[in-house]
């Protein structure tokens, strides 16, 4: 009996609903403290991560080499949806063309763990819109931006949620755990 893997976007977003400023940047996140190392804990769940390219490119100034696998992913499978990249020479890396709803569909058909959105926006919106994307994990940092890169793209449908936990960090920082309600 095959089981169905789940995807899980897990990110980093202010008050505000937004996971970047305009220009991409984070200014204003919380890099430091007990959530940080409860996230870092936490990747160790699972064996692949799905990302749009502006995200793998944001990594950039953290170290990441163009065409390589991120480091901070070493030990998962890693996909990059874009149109516009190189296709990578890594064996760890891959550079995805397809349609991504169709992609994770496959993908979590294929035995393995659970899988890591780790975003952008636009890619979260899309694979939502399409019924693939299982939970989300919000770290909400105590800052408003006002305006930048919203957590979902273009998605504009309504869906029920259920919280399935939640922790407050003395930083202000809070993770909300929510299953996303499959519609019949």
């Amino acid at each position: 009996m095959s089981t169905t893997r789940k995807v899980i976007y897990y990110v980093a977003m202010s008050v505000d609903h937004y996971i970047a400023h305009t220009d991409e940047s984070s200014d204003g996140f919380l890099m430091e403290g007990r959530h940080i190392a409860d996230y870092l804990k936490d990747l160790r769940d699972y064996d692949t991560v799905l990302m749009g390219r502006r995200t793998y490119e944001w990594g950039y100034q953290f170290g990441v080499e163009p065409g390589q696998a991120v480091p901070t992913y070493a030990h998962m499978a890693q996909y990059v949806f874009s149109k516009t990249m190189p296709d990578s020479q890594h064996e760890q890396l891959q550079v995805i063309r397809d349609d991504p709803a169709e992609f994770v569909k496959q993908l979590k058909t294929e035995s393995g763990g659970s899988i890591y959105l780790c975003g952008g926006g636009e890619l979260a919106g899309h694979l939502l819109q399409h019924g693939v994307v299982d939970e989300l994990i919000l770290k909400i940092n105590p800052v408003l931006f006002g305006k930048g890169i919203p957590l979902f793209g273009a998605f504009d449908d309504t869906m029920p949620l259920s919280l399935l936990n939640a922790n407050i960090y003395d930083n202000g920082a809070v993770f909300l755990h929510y299953a996303v309600e499959k519609r019949v």
